[in-house]
């Protein structure tokens, strides 16, 4: 298992780069892949600014390299490093702008990336406040692949300044993120309440619960509640029931419209009452004084994100309309 170690030195090695490297629009512009959808109006000419020569390896990366590629307004490609990866022979922690200011692409319509690697999925691009990095409302969008290496971003919550965070993650393992500043033209899409927890993974093909107990986490509601309460109950499907009472999770930095809550850890006994490889998640949440059911059958609602389970509510969640 590769190590994540904390860069302490990661202001001195990337302080230069902090800013991204930048080449003009003159560069060159390979054909449009293959792999490509239907491009929107003058989509191609950002695909062809963008265009990169052979794909990377991810075993070959090395702290340092530039492995994302942002388009600016002016047509401009600038080039990043993550500040967080787990790539290569390694893994990397760090923090958006600690080597240095987060580079700006200007106000475009739409932000668009070019990833080194093919075959990478960036469902986790974060839209956070930049003046109230403690406090204020974080939106989070996937990113529309345009080529197999080639990403569109469209604007999310109101028009305004928005350091964007890009998570992206390669299917046999393996992440890296980077930030740009983007002031978003228009308003974008306000998302619906999103709604995950986590208490069974999959390990060899048998059901397994993880230390820590189920955990719920609810973000883009209408607003923060004031008062919060949860309980989850596992079903399987003979009708065996266990339930376990959920607390509030207390944030130094709660996100507005954010509320998360944990619960103890399943006693061996109750475990073994669960029979079968599938069960059923229901969640009871009060918030604010209102009632609210989160279903979801795991592990057929499994995201992306393993071993989180997406919820679907009744009534709905109350939505954030800005």
């Amino acid at each position: 298992m590769r190590t994540r170690r904390l860069l302490v030195l990661l202001v001195l090695t990337t302080l230069a780069a902090g800013c991204g490297n930048q080449r003009g629009p003159d560069s060159a512009k390979p054909s449009l892949p293959e792999s490509s959808q239907q491009l929107r109006p003058n989509e191609r000419d950002a695909v062809d600014a963008l265009a990169l020569g052979a794909a990377g390896d991810p075993s070959d990366f090395q702290w340092g390299d530039q492995i994302f590629h942002f388009l600016t307004e002016e047509g401009r490609v600038v080039d990043e490093q993550p500040w967080t990866a787990c790539l290569g022979n390694g893994c990397w922690d760090g923090g958006p702008g600690l080597g240095g200011p987060i580079p700006s692409v200007g106000s475009p319509d739409a932000l668009y990336f070019a990833f080194d690697y093919p075959g990478w999925k960036f469902h986790w691009v974060s839209f956070n406040p930049v003046d109230d990095e403690c406090g204020g409302r974080s939106i989070t969008v996937r990113a529309t692949p345009v080529t197999d290496r080639i990403f569109r971003v469209d604007p999310a919550g109101v028009r305004g300044e928005w350091r964007v965070d890009v998570f992206g993650r390669a299917p046999a393992g393996g992440d890296a993120v980077t930030s740009v500043r983007w002031t978003t033209p228009d308003d974008g899409s306000m998302p619906e309440p999103r709604a995950t927890g986590s208490l069974f993974t999959d390990q060899d093909g048998k059901r397994v619960a993880p230390y820590g107990g189920p955990e719920l986490h609810l973000t883009d509601l209408a607003r923060t509640p004031a008062s919060a309460a949860a309980s989850w109950t596992v079903t399987d499907r003979a009708g065996t029931s266990v339930t376990v009472p959920l607390r509030r999770k207390e944030s130094r930095c709660e996100r507005d419209g954010a509320v998360s809550f944990q619960g103890r850890e399943l006693t061996p006994a109750e475990l073994d009452t669960l029979s079968g490889a599938s069960v059923t998640y229901t969640v009871e949440v009060t918030l604010d004084g209102k009632n609210y059911t989160g279903t979801a059958r795991w592990p057929r609602d499994e995201t992306a994100e393993a071993p989180y389970t997406r919820f679907t509510f009744e009534p709905p969640l109350p939505t954030y309309r800005g």
